[in-house]
């Protein structure tokens, strides 16, 4: 019953109404043009899904991310992780989601501005390690983000978030079985969120009603227990109501009343399945299990038990899957198959011990805390002021000695950027050089002129326009260290075009761009032409059949991945048939474009990838593949 309290006061911190407010955020963001306001407004839209849609949850936060990154506004950076942390948190993914808080604190701690924006923004996260902590089972470390969130909120007078943290820090004394203790901070939370927050006044009525059906005061759970309810239905959160319902059904088999037991529990399986919360399920299962235990239904009682420990066992919860394989074995035992009755006892044995070992933690924890981080707080307060004298005599001390270093180092920094500036200049030159060689203007007139004589003028007209076409954006983007990738791609189509009829409609070809990219996503001008003509003259013109070229443009995360596939006769193939053709302006522009990566990796100090791979099936050729992974960047409007 331990975690049921945990997520019962679950990470949420500004409380937001259900789908209408969904709604009216989404229709606002349609129409925000400032780039930072819609960043903002999808860090909204991702908080407002907490209690019903953790999926679109993350995916909203992840586009906050990336926008804020775009605009380089590191405030929204810090929500969209924290929004990120909380999405993981209701998975269950611990690890994840600690990763993301911590990437939100050290944002804000990082802008160490006195704001009560930021300072709210970081108590939240301080609140949500909290949360990850608990559920860790590190109570220590749980108690000390709590306080520090609790002292900012209490600086502010924030008693709408103090009640909350007064239920988080009654969650963590139960956690420790200091039942007393526990009930103080609930109360607390109860009294202090009654008229201003109905959230945190379900949940602490919930876990107030749980403290008394341990103490076995079943009519005063009850009280609390539908104040609760009356609460939750009033402002929809399927979590919450999920675990009320599994509360409820333990009072009902205190009453020996299981035919509303199995309602309650039955109600609760649809709260969490409809917000995909395995938590919850595993103990709605396995006290579904038990019940049908008690009523000698053993296949039933055996589907659950199952049902409980797998998810017990993805989510590591290490009571829950002592209580599923003493079940188990129970069900075993009576079904007379004595085999698996014994090998789930000794799974629960296994189970037992660690679960032994963290009570014996627990126990040691429960006098060790009880005044300890009160204690400390007040230490902290009374010595911050020396402490901060003591770190601005020792910041200007050792601020005196990096200067220096500083300045040194900035003068032989700023040199070594203006060389690579002029190197990646002095690239760009020749990578325009030798792609508007005569060779390549000859052959292209050449095949235009021959297109007349068997087409007709009209058609050689639009292909001349074409060639002038990929003239003209050829000397437009020499200007430009970095085009739109749509521009490349207008680029690419024109030379494409070109080069079927220089060879006769020896190839086909294919450019596509997945739909998740921005219209103003950036790559390096004149970057990928010498690549397609390699693919062209070494790979698909060589066949004897006729040869296909495809080009995809991907976003992963912070990436710009462009794809490069042609179905030609391979690398090993194309190295054999150059020591009889030599085409040394194709391996001088190929050496120019990967210098000009490198340069670029160097300058501006983010991983460039280029790999060139030949395509098999087992022995059999396919082709050649080239793949290029830049860092994601951006025209600016």
């Amino acid at each position: 019953m331990r975690k049921i309290l945990l997520f019962l006061m679950i990470i949420s911190v500004i409380l937001i109404s259900a789908q209408s407010a969904v709604d009216s955020l989404l229709t606002v963001l349609k129409k925000e043009k400032n780039p930072n306001h819609i960043a903002a407004l999808q860090n909204q839209i991702s908080d407002a899904y907490k209690h019903s849609d953790p999926e679109q949850m993350q995916k909203f936060a992840l586009l906050a991310l990336t926008n804020s990154r775009k605009n380089k506004n590191i405030y929204q950076q810090s929500v969209a992780y924290q929004n990120i942390g909380v999405s993981f948190l209701i998975y269950g993914d611990y690890k994840k989601a600690l990763q993301n808080f911590d990437s939100s604190e050290k944002i804000l701690l990082k802008i160490n501005s006195e704001k009560k924006e930021i300072k709210e923004t970081l108590a939240k996260t301080f609140g949500s390690k909290g949360v990850v902590y608990s559920q860790q089972n590190n109570y220590a470390a749980a108690l000390e983000n709590d306080f520090q969130a609790l002292k900012i909120y209490e600086e502010n007078k924030n008693n709408l978030q103090t009640s909350k943290l007064y239920n988080n820090i009654g969650v963590i004394y139960k956690s420790i079985d200091d039942q007393e203790k526990a009930l103080e901070y609930f109360l607390k939370a109860n009294q202090t969120s009654r008229k201003i927050n109905p959230e945190t006044f379900a949940a602490s009525a919930s876990n107030i009603g749980l403290i008394y059906l341990f103490q076995n005061k079943l009519e005063q759970a009850k009280k609390y227990f539908d104040e609760s309810l009356k609460s939750y239905q009033e402002n929809e959160n399927p979590r919450g109501l999920g675990e009320l319902y599994n509360s409820y059904s333990q009072y009902y088999i205190r009453k020996n009343q299981k035919k509303e037991a199995k309602n309650s529990l039955q109600k609760a399986e649809e709260e969490f399945l409809s917000v995909d919360d395995k938590f919850g399920l595993s103990d709605t299962y396995m006290f579904l299990a038990q019940i049908y235990f008690d009523e000698k239904e053993l296949e039933k009682s055996l589907q659950f038990s199952n049902k409980s420990l797998e998810l017990a066992k993805e989510l590591d919860l290490t009571e829950a899957q002592m209580n599923a394989e003493k079940l188990l074995s129970q069900i075993y035992d009576q079904k007379e198959d004595q085999k698996l009755a014994l090998y789930h006892l000794k799974n629960y044995d296994i189970e037992k011990e660690k679960f032994d070992a963290v009570k014996n933690e627990q126990q040691r924890l429960k006098t060790e805390l009880n005044f300890q981080y009160e204690k400390q707080q007040l230490e902290k307060r009374e010595n911050a002021s020396r402490e901060r004298l003591k770190w601005i005599f020792t910041v200007l001390i050792i601020g005196l000695l990096l200067l220096g270093l500083f300045l040194f180092y900035r003068n032989k920094e700023k040199q070594k950027t203006l060389l690579l500036q002029k190197q990646l200049t002095e690239f760009e030159h020749k990578a325009l050089h030798l792609q508007m060689n005569p060779h390549f203007v000859f052959n292209c007139l050449a095949a235009i002129s021959a297109f007349v004589i068997q087409n007709g003028k009209d058609e050689a007209i639009r292909y001349l326009a074409k060639f002038s076409k990929l003239m003209r954006l050829t000397l437009e983007f020499s200007k430009e260290s970095s085009i739109t990738l749509d521009k490349e791609i207008e680029a690419l189509q024109n030379y494409l075009e070109l080069e079927q009829l220089r060879f006769n409609n020896k190839f086909d070809f294919n450019i596509s761009k997945e739909s998740n990219i921005e219209d103003d996503t950036a790559i390096p001008s004149l970057l990928l032409q010498p690549y397609v003509e390699n693919a062209i003259i070494h790979g698909v013109v060589p066949l004897e059949d006729k040869g296909f070229i495809n080009i995809i443009f991907r976003q992963i995360e912070d990436q710009l991945i462009c794809i490069i596939t042609d179905n030609g006769v391979g690398i090993e193939q194309s190295k054999k048939n150059k020591e009889t053709f030599v085409n040394a302006h194709k391996s001088m522009a190929m050496e120019i474009s990967k210098k000009r990566l490198e340069t670029l990796e160097q300058l501006e100090n983010k991983k460039i990838e280029l790999s060139i791979t030949e395509i098999r099936d087992n022995e059999k050729i396919l082709g050649t593949q080239i793949l290029i992974k830049l860092p994601l960047e951006f025209i600016e409007k």
